[in-house]
């Protein structure tokens, strides 16, 4: 079996406007030099679960059609930075993505880790019981993905500032 690429997967699993946008963030990736690996260990490892990272440190986690029914979903990076308190972002920008700060449901996804959660600072506002992943954007639509690129955009410098 020959190892498909994020695309083809995007082609082979999306329809309409969910094709369209994971396909704009694909390209975003490559022309951003930023790597999406397919998971193949693990719980993942049967599912179309990519790890997204730049210079070998995660960026994010895309997940594309987990439960077969035209949906995908990408999660964020808990860096252990303080990158995402307050980025150089507009309001509107950060208004977008605060709608996609993942509040702790308790679905175990860490492992079922005790206080896992955190009271974090998010784009300048405070959130509390935040989930280890800190950022899903389910099915974005074409504006959170121009908010998505910036904060990716946010999240290289951090780590080129790390090295």
């Amino acid at each position: 079996m020959s190892k498909q690429n994020l695309t083809d997967c995007i082609k082979d699993s999306l329809i309409g406007d969910n094709q369209k946008n994971a396909l704009e963030l694909a390209t975003y990736f490559v022309t951003a030099e930023i790597i999406a690996e397919r998971e193949t260990t693990g719980y993942w490892a049967d599912k179309n679960y990519w790890n997204v990272s730049y210079q070998n440190k995660s960026v994010c986690n895309i997940a594309i059609n987990e439960n077969q029914d035209n949906s995908w979903y990408v999660t964020g990076d808990d860096s252990d930075s303080n990158w995402f308190e307050n980025p150089p972002l507009d309001e509107f920008e950060k208004e977008v993505l605060r709608k996609c700060v993942a509040i702790c449901s308790d679905c175990y996804g860490c492992g079922g880790i005790p206080n896992m959660a955190s009271n974090k600072i998010i784009f300048g506002k405070n959130f509390y019981h935040v989930c280890p992943i800190t950022l899903k954007f389910n099915n974005p639509d074409a504006k959170t993905i121009s908010c998505m690129k910036k904060i990716f955009e946010i999240r290289k410098s951090d780590i080129q500032s790390s090295r």
